[in-house]
Order: structure tokens, then C-alpha cells, then sequence
């Protein structure tokens, strides 16, 4: 069963997916780890993808805050509920709703190996992030 040592490194990585840093999470993931964030759709496979994904997500929000603050313990891992948020960096979301802050809230599942996160699946609902800037129904 995961433990204490399993909340301290979701603590660790989720503070290092708010870093801004798009290395930071690398020390907490295994190489062949996977990603799979529901919004996004596909896995993310390994390090250079999960890099890939993250640093995008940097450029479009680079003051991004992922803060967990419940987590629930099971055989494989952690799940864990999070508030999300940034400012918006370019038009993404429409020329409008650049500078603005917006927010979601979500949870995730972290299964470990070796004291490290093997895979990490991310659930928030898309629209969350639109209407929290005013621009979704």
C-alpha cells in the first residue's frame, strides 16, 4: 500500500509542475513514464513528450499553479484533488482573455515505481478554464 512517502513526492512534483521550470517534474517521473491529461487526449510517453507537453503549457501559461489538497492512499499510488490556474499569455483563448487569470479545479491518480511516479492521469473538465475567464457557457 502507498504511504507517506507517496503524498511527500505527488507533493514534490506537483510544486515542481507549478515551478515554471519545464525540467523540474523529471526527477520524480521514471523514464518510460506516461501522461495522459483528460483535456489533452493522448498520452504523453516518456520524458522528452511529458517535457514537450509541459514546456507548451509553460509558454501559454507560464505562471502555472497546480496545488493539491487532498490525497487518498491505495495499493498502486495516490490520488489526489488540486486547484489549477494561471494568467493567460497569448490569444488561446481569444485576444479578450489575454493578461486574465483563470482556474479549474481536478484530480489526478499517480501510480509509482520504484519510488517514482510511472504514470499520472489528470482530470479536469475542458470548459472549466473558458467560463472561469467568462467566454464558456
Amino acid at each position: 500500500m502507498a504511504g507517506e512517502a507517496e503524498i511527500e513526492i505527488a507533493r514534490k512534483l506537483f510544486a515542481a509542475w507549478s515551478s515554471g521550470d519545464p525540467d523540474a517534474p523529471r526527477e520524480f517521473l521514471t523514464e518510460d513514464a506516461v501522461l495522459h491529461d483528460i483535456v489533452a487526449g493522448s498520452d504523453k510517453v516518456g520524458w522528452p513528450e511529458i517535457r514537450e507537453f509541459f514546456a507548451f503549457a509553460l509558454s501559454v501559461s507560464p505562471d502555472l499553479v497546480l496545488a493539491p489538497d487532498a490525497f487518498w492512499l491505495n495499493d498502486t499510488g495516490v490520488a489526489l484533488r488540486f486547484h489549477m490556474s494561471a494568467t493567460v499569455k497569448g490569444d488561446m483563448f481569444g485576444p479578450d482573455a489575454r493578461g486574465k487569470k483563470w482556474h479549474s479545479d481536478g484530480m489526478s491518480t499517480l501510480e509509482f515505481r520504484d519510488g517514482k511516479v510511472c504514470r499520472e492521469v489528470d482530470y479536469h473538465h475542458g470548459g472549466a478554464v473558458a467560463r472561469s475567464l467568462g467566454i464558456g457557457g
